[in-house]
């Protein structure tokens, strides 16, 4: 019984280091930063589509911590490489299908794999205005 739960726990760990593994080194990842109500600020780290003032983010699911703080403040920075921008955020959920096509043609394989552990019927497109 013992081997089978280190087993386990070894199994969980790799699948947990590949997740991340597959969201860092799989295409561009960008750095979302949302504010809370008491001005702390917070880093995400996501897969982000589109250029200039075309930009899409996707969080998982509605109780997202990083959807819900825009939500509150939709006031945020995301930094593309060396360049950080202001946006102003909107979820749009209606775009849901399209953003999810959008991601699986930019991200491919990677967006599959994780698509197979991430239900994507859940996922809360937002789309990024630029400020200036």
């Amino acid at each position: 019984m013992k081997y089978l739960t280190t087993r386990l726990i070894l199994l969980g760990l790799v699948a947990a280091v590949g997740l991340w593994a597959i969201r860092q080194y799989s295409g561009e990842v960008a750095v979302l930063y949302t504010t809370d109500d008491h001005g702390h600020v917070y880093r995400t780290d996501l897969w982000v589509i589109g250029q200039e003032s075309n930009v899409w983010i996707r969080a998982t699911g509605p109780s997202s911590p990083w959807l819900d703080r825009l939500i509150n403040n939709p006031e945020v920075e995301l930094r593309r490489g060396e360049e950080l921008r202001t946006y102003k955020a909107t979820p749009v959920t209606h775009r849901q299908s399209q953003v999810n096509a959008y991601m699986a043609e930019t991200y491919g394989w990677a967006e599959w794999l994780l698509a197979q552990v991430e239900d994507r019927s859940e996922a809360v497109p937002v789309y990024l205005d630029p400020f200036g």
